[in-house]
């Protein structure tokens, strides 16, 4: 069974429920609302490459080319790091409209999970442990070309 289909991330969840495709790959807020769909998890990707390698999994990042004028990316990430912070301290009891115009989920409690899950520590500085897990999952990635 190697047939695959490739799907905008907010389309998985339905082609699964029509039957369009026996199973999908889900990310983003769909984490936190397969099951209130009828669907069920087979695995959890994250959770299984964090005890498989003891490492948090490289989510994404935000990166510049090497010819760009460093002064204007390390401009850049001080804003970022300054905008998380922000973030952090100024816990909202409202979400801000920004937030809830372009969320995916409507629930506050889904988009609430989906912020703590992807903006952390690491949004700030990923140090060590974070360098450490993208080399963990280039050298997972090797292995699967590899073979």
């Amino acid at each position: 069974m190697n047939n695959k289909v490739f799907l905008v991330f907010n389309e998985i969840e339905d082609a699964v429920l029509s039957g369009k495709v026996d199973a999908g790959v889900i990310i983003h807020e769909n984490r936190f609302t397969y099951a209130e769909k009828g669907l069920s998890k087979w695995m959890d990707l994250g959770h299984f490459f964090e005890t498989s390698f003891n490492a948090p999994i490289p989510l994404g990042g935000i990166i510049a080319r090497k010819d760009q004028p460093q002064e204007e990316v390390k401009l850049l990430d001080a804003l970022i790091q300054e905008s998380v912070q922000y973030a952090f301290k100024n816990s909202y009891e409202q979400l801000p409209e920004f937030v809830t115009l372009h969320s995916q989920e409507m629930s506050e409690q889904v988009m609430r999970q989906h912020i703590h899950l992807y903006v952390n520590d690491f949004s700030i500085q990923m140090g060590e442990e974070g360098r450490n897990a993208i080399k963990k999952l280039e050298e997972v990635y090797a292995q699967i070309v590899g073979s």
